[in-house]
């Protein structure tokens, strides 16, 4: 078994700020991709979501405006590609991600994302008429049951809701959009970059094998990412880190426990943050004391404490009172030298 990487190429920025918020929807925006920790970029598509076990979600993205059934049958080809390859038992899914298409292709206007079902029959017909023009396999009932496991999902939102969509939460309190969009940028930059290594015709055996082209985003690297972004510092890069704001809290410790109690905060937060099932705990904890932050920057670290809900706290694995102290100092003096 062997998969040979075809087609792989250097994009424009349009698309690849298109492509960036196909990775991000991988990312962030169904929880049937909770399982996803590598984001592949210009290997096996586009982007392409990898987990632990080797399934592999597909994306194809294309950003054209005035998008017909037709256009979208050819541009399904490099999904169907890979529907056909040696690879595909461990394709999971095929996902076609486009610009919003006009209302009388489709039946149902409202949703934002569906099957091939959700289109009209004469939509469905040219749908198939652009793939068999693009394909060398003119098999038709291999074409209809490849369509029939695709899933279009169409564009609806800014770059800020994407980075939005990483945190869990989305209210618009914590940032201005030129933040987030920022931040877009950053990711779509080096998204960029990745593509600059020469893979075109280089052969895998077993998808994992792709790690070693070194073409990947992991999951955790950009939640990492963001929360570095408005910590304004490298947050799990040095345990023995103290946040300014935290050495009060120290003082009345035996001098040769200090080291070892900064270790276990700084381990405590990267427990909680890296901890799949909790990160919505830990996103709306921390959002709560940004925002108290950021309504008073001059507001002491026991002070934002006393105005957290206590069930806040609680509902966050692997912290404590401690350890939410340690956090808002990291906050606090986070924001402090940004603003």
């Amino acid at each position: 078994m062997e998969y040979v990487f075809r087609k792989t190429e250097r994009n424009n920025l349009k698309a690849s700020t298109f492509e960036t918020k196909s990775l991000l929807y991988l990312a962030s925006r169904s929880t049937k991709y909770k399982d996803i920790s590598v984001l592949t970029i210009d290997c096996f598509n586009d982007v392409s979501g990898m987990c632990e076990n080797e399934n592999i979600w597909d994306v194809q993205a294309k950003n054209q405006q005035g998008m017909t059934p037709r256009k979208i049958g050819q541009f399904l080809i490099t999904l169907y590609e890979n529907y056909l390859s040696e690879f595909h038992p461990f394709f999971k899914e095929y996902i076609f991600f486009m610009p919003m298409v006009k209302p009388n292709y489709i039946i149902n206007g409202s949703l934002p994302c569906y099957d091939i079902n959700n289109f009209t029959k004469p939509s469905i017909d040219k749908i198939i008429e652009g793939l068999l023009d693009s394909s060398a396999c003119n098999n038709d009932s291999k074409i209809r049951h490849f369509i029939s496991n695709v899933l279009f999902v169409e564009d609806r939102s800014d770059e800020e809701e994407y980075i939005r969509g990483l945190t869990l939460f989305k209210s618009s309190k914590m940032k201005d959009g030129l933040f987030f969009s920022a931040i877009f940028k950053e990711i779509r930059d080096r998204q960029t970059a990745l593509k600059n290594s020469e893979i075109e015709n280089h052969k895998v055996s077993r998808p994992k094998d792709v790690l070693d082209h070194n073409r990947y985003i992991t999951t955790e690297e950009l939640q990492v990412f963001i929360l570095n972004r408005f910590i304004g510092g490298d947050v799990f890069s040095n345990t023995r880190n103290c946040p300014a704001s935290y050495i009060q809290y120290t003082r009345a410790l035996p001098i040769d426990d200090v080291e070892d109690h900064i270790f276990n905060q700084n381990s405590s937060l990267s427990r909680a943050f890296f901890d799949k099932n909790n990160q919505k705990n830990f996103w709306q904890l921390f959002f709560s004391i940004f925002t108290i932050i950021s309504d008073n920057n001059k507001i002491s670290v026991s002070q934002v404490v006393s105005e957290l809900n206590d069930n806040l706290i609680l509902k966050v694995e692997h912290m404590d009172i401690v350890s939410t102290r340690f956090l808002v100092s990291m906050i606090k003096d986070g924001y402090k030298y940004e603003n």
